[in-house]
């Protein structure tokens, strides 16, 4: 069994690319990010909005309370009962998000967790914009968060007894919104913040995928990369 695995750093057009893929080959999506799971949690990880999803499918999204402690373990379980859904629907499952850890999970196993079977293939495409691109994908991303309203989402979440300390909350984006309504964080101090701090978070994530997976990288994805995809899953 084939499964299609859509990697790199945030900011570089996964979750697009994921759904045109999704469309063009008959696939639902099976998210791998590590607080897009958690409900109520939405401007402040791009979570992709009902428009933005195209009618496909998505799992692993909003299946959890805040207050919820997860583990890759746990989702790597749950993950996989998803791919098994989704291939017995005759469907392509593809996976997408940037939690690397929760990837390595899926695929090879933990302690305690073995790999996933062996007749699943798993094959990966990675999404590499010049840095120059996502730099300016980062900023404009941060920049719009606040705009659309984390500080508001944030201070609900709050307000309806979330806990502070929770691990959604302690992501990047909540964090500074959580300093603007302390008081300690002026939106222009934590709007740098958060450009900061997710430039920081995509050059890891760009060096673990290009160690620790095998993914064949693209700049970007379109439509004319199709039969790249559909190469890569024939092979």
């Amino acid at each position: 069994m084939k499964i299609l695995c859509v990697v790199g750093p945030t900011a570089s057009g996964k979750t697009a690319a994921a759904v045109e893929i999704a469309l063009l080959l008959g696939g639902e999506i099976v998210s791998c990010d590590s607080v897009q799971l958690f409900r109520g949690f939405d401007i402040g990880t791009a979570k992709p909005s009902v428009e933005e999803r195209r009618g496909v499918p998505h799992h692993m999204l909003d299946v959890a309370e805040p207050e919820e402690e997860w583990s890759a373990g746990r989702y790597a379980r749950e993950a996989r009962v998803c791919v098994e859904e989704i291939a017995r629907r005759g469907k392509l499952p593809v996976v997408t998000g940037g939690t690397g850890f929760y990837l390595r999970a899926l695929t090879d196993g933990l302690i305690g967790l073995p790999p996933a079977p062996a007749d699943w293939e798993f094959v990966m495409i990675g999404l590499h914009p010049p840095r120059d691109v996502l730099e300016r994908r980062i900023i404009d991303r941060a920049d719009a968060m606040l705009q659309n309203g984390l500080v508001e989402e944030t201070r609900a979440l709050l307000a309806s007894g979330v806990p502070e300390d929770c691990a959604p909350m302690c992501a990047i984006g909540y964090v500074q919104a959580r300093g603007i309504i302390a008081g300690t964080l002026t939106p222009e101090a934590a709007l740098a913040e958060i450009i900061l701090r997710t430039r920081q978070y995509a050059k890891r994530q760009r060096t673990w995928f290009f160690h620790q997976t095998n993914a064949g990288w693209l700049e970007s994805f379109s439509q004319n990369d199709i039969k790249t995809v559909e190469n890569l899953l024939c092979v």
